[in-house]
């Protein structure tokens, strides 16, 4: 029996003892030398030779000079051996994007993660690794970069059918597609003014594209400005061009949209917006200017308050004068009279 109980204890023993154990791995996708403005993965794989029930803890990467995407906590399960022993783990992704053209260096990050069957939680350190940011051939220093594998630029014109008259609106859409680049790193357009139309751009529209099972597959970016029409005459919304690199042909690239033209004609009804020269045609008086009471009240109390913030020193100075002499003025005289129903004596002057 106690040779039984000795075999036990010796294999509950080995069982404590055989703590799993936890793996780090890194590697630098597509590798250690890249574009400004082109994305590199620095890939963490955390691997056990268990299992996982709940995610790694990783640290926060910072790199001056580069936009930094953290990993979102989802990351892809993977499976492979390590010297002859099956493990399985998880892998997650920072996306570095270079701003600059320079050397970069990845400090160590600690990785932090409780196996199953493990008594504690367990932690391991990535190693140190460096790549370097290019400039592309085709740009200049300063000069805005976009780099991705693919890029698509198109236009709508929308606008009501028929020939344009003075006092028309329509809009330009302007959409933006690169691959394999956020949303935040597309470049605003140059949306050129244009004499006779006023324009009112729209909020940008930026956002990131996925393949619809949440895996990232580029950015968008949508930019609408809306023209109205204010004088008759031909007009000219000039083409757009987009300069990117091509991160698989490695070479520029310039995308473009072809310009709009139109011809506005005269409208008779048109009246422009806040137009006081058609007011005062219609009242048959050139010299005068008729204003709405609603007007004239509104501009009475701006006036008034105008008046009291301009003076308020001096009125403050006046409530303090008045309040100091309710203050300190002397007490009033009170006359005796006699009670209407006297009941006692005390009632009475004396």
């Amino acid at each position: 029996m106690k040779r039984y109980a000795l075999t036990l204890m010796l294999f509950t023993g080995l069982v404590l003892a055989d703590e799993p154990q936890l793996l780090v791995q890194t590697r630098l996708v597509p590798g250690d030398t890249v574009m400004v403005g082109e994305a590199l993965q620095l890939q963490v794989d955390v691997l056990t030779n268990t299992w996982f029930t709940s995610g790694a803890t990783l640290a926060q990467l910072s790199l001056p000079g580069a936009d930094i995407t953290q990993p979102d906590g989802e990351a892809e399960h993977l499976s492979q051996t390590v010297q002859g022993q099956p493990f399985s783990g998880l892998r997650y992704t920072y996306r570095i994007t270079p701003t600059l053209a320079q050397n970069f260096t990845v400090a160590p990050l600690t990785v932090r993660a409780t196996p199953a069957q493990a008594s504690h939680e367990l932690s391991g350190q990535t190693p140190a690794l460096t790549f370097r940011a290019n400039l592309p051939a085709g740009f200049s220093p300063g000069e805005p970069i976009l780099v991705a594998s693919a890029l698509r630029l198109s236009q709508t014109f929308t606008a009501h059918s028929g020939p344009f008259k003075v006092g028309d609106s329509l809009t330009r859409t302007l959409t933006l597609q690169a691959d394999d680049t956020q949303g935040l790193s597309l470049p605003a357009p140059s949306l050129i003014g244009v004499a006779g139309l006023s324009a009112y751009p729209q909020t940008p529209q930026v956002s990131n594209r996925d393949d619809g099972r949440g895996r990232f597959i580029g950015g968008q970016r949508i930019d609408a400005v809306s023209y109205r029409i204010e004088r008759e005459g031909d007009f000219n919304l000039p083409a757009i061009s987009v300069k990117w690199w091509d991160s698989v042909k490695r070479t520029v690239h310039t995308s473009q949209v072809p310009a709009i033209t139109f011809k506005a004609t005269a409208n008779s009804s048109y009246t422009p917006v806040f137009s006081v020269v058609e007011d005062l045609r219609q009242l048959g008086q050139p010299t005068r200017l008729y204003l709405p009471g609603s007007v004239l009240a509104a501009g009475s109390v701006l006036l008034l308050a105008a008046l009291v913030y301009l003076n308020r020193r001096r009125m403050q100075q006046g409530i303090t004068t008045a309040r100091h002499w309710l203050r300190s003025r002397p007490p009033r005289k009170t006359w005796g009279l006699r009670p209407l129903n006297p009941v006692h004596e005390k009632d009475f002057p004396k």
